[in-house]
């Protein structure tokens, strides 16, 4: 389920660049308006639900296998990915689609920050993907004066 989760939520950023970067160059503001309601949609019934569920089947993985959340350090990376990514789109991109949806200098300003965080959001999971995969390091634990698993 995690990395059912993971890869949608990676398709649905690749999306939402192209959704975006298309939105960016069409003339018609009434399309403008319906690229961004969709936008919209995408986040709000997809990408949320994926990146809660991808965090939190994430969690649960660490916590029940020897990998852990600390324990080793990519594991703690795509952690960190993974909530900063959350964080930073939870708390800029609704006002940057709601600019976006304007007419006007400051509607160019927020598309390009939407084009930005889809680009942010295909490399940070791309990034936690590959983290997955490779397991850099391999069985190397760090030692930390924590408890392997938190």
């Amino acid at each position: 389920m995690h990395v059912v989760a993971g890869v949608g939520w990676f398709g649905i950023a690749a999306v939402t660049f192209a959704l975006t970067a298309a939105v960016l160059v069409e003339p018609e503001l009434g399309v403008v308006r319906a690229g961004y309601e969709f936008h919209e949609l995408l986040i709000g019934w997809l990408a949320r639900p994926a990146s809660l569920f991808t965090l939190g089947t994430g969690l649960i993985l660490s916590v029940g296998t020897k990998w852990g959340v600390a324990a080793y350090h990519w594991p703690l990376i795509k952690l960190v990915l993974v909530v900063v990514t959350i964080a930073i789109t939870a708390s800029l991109a609704p006002g940057w689609i709601a600019a976006a949806q304007a007419s006007g200098a400051q509607s160019v300003g927020a598309q390009v920050n939407l084009i930005g965080m889809a680009v942010f959001h295909v490399l940070t999971i791309g990034a936690a993907t590959w983290l997955s995969i490779y397991k850099p390091g391999g069985g190397i634990r760090w030692n930390l004066p924590f408890p392997r698993r938190i």
